[in-house]
């Protein structure tokens, strides 16, 4: 009898073993691809939140512009591959198993998607800033901390190739002074907020 409830007990280990093995590999995946997805994202965020051509008011609809007639002349790859809208998670989801739970903290409203708590101390003592502002702020100055790895899980800086001279310059400086994607690109797809004075310096002082 010892020996039968000796071999269950190794048995459930085992078993229970497997469904942790098995949930492990398979979490991130069924994640990001039934979870983080746009419709879910967007089904609490409206248009008027993140979207800069969409008005700020809520009282009446704003419909997007429409779009413009793709041009005859024929793209290369690299460029089709650019006018790809990137998914919500591709960027504000940075890829590893722990970064994945951000979501799930983020659903229940305990963290934003780079794990942050709200400062609430600040807040009662009047330090207030628009929602928005404060997330453009802490959202630069994580990306700042860890060299854009979210821009880099995409784009690989030595293969871009700017066709303005201005933005050749700019990359090539970028490089040479081992600058990171946010210092230049603050402000991309959602609305506009103003670079925080000395943004960077106070990041990388932290």
């Amino acid at each position: 009898m010892g020996i039968f409830k000796h071999r269950a007990i190794e048995f459930a280990a085992i078993g229970i073993g497997l469904i942790l093995v098995v949930t492990a590999a398979t979490f991130e995946p069924l994640t990001r691809t039934l979870v983080a997805v746009d419709d879910v994202c967007t089904y609490c965020h409206v248009e008027q939140e993140y979207r800069s051509d969409v008005r700020l008011a809520y009282s009446k609809d704003h419909p997007l512009p429409p779009t413009q007639a793709e041009p005859a002349t024929p793209v290369t790859e690299n460029e089709a591959e650019a006018k790809q809208q990137a998914a919500c998670a591709q960027c504000h989801l940075p890829p590893g198993l722990i970064n994945t739970l951000y979501a799930y903290s983020h659903f229940a409203s305990l963290t934003d998607l780079f794990g942050h708590f709200r400062d609430r101390n600040a807040e009662r003592d009047g330090a207030w800033l628009p929602p928005r502002q404060v997330a453009a702020f802490r959202v630069r100055d994580r990306l700042y901390e860890y060299n854009s790895s979210t821009c880099r899980s995409c784009h690989i800086e030595t293969d871009i190739e700017p066709k303005r001279e201005r933005g050749k310059n700019a990359h090539q400086k970028a490089l040479n002074e081992q600058m990171t994607c946010i210092e230049c690109h603050y402000n991309e797809k959602h609305r506009s907020v103003d670079l925080r004075q000395n943004a960077f310096a106070q990041a990388a002082a932290k």
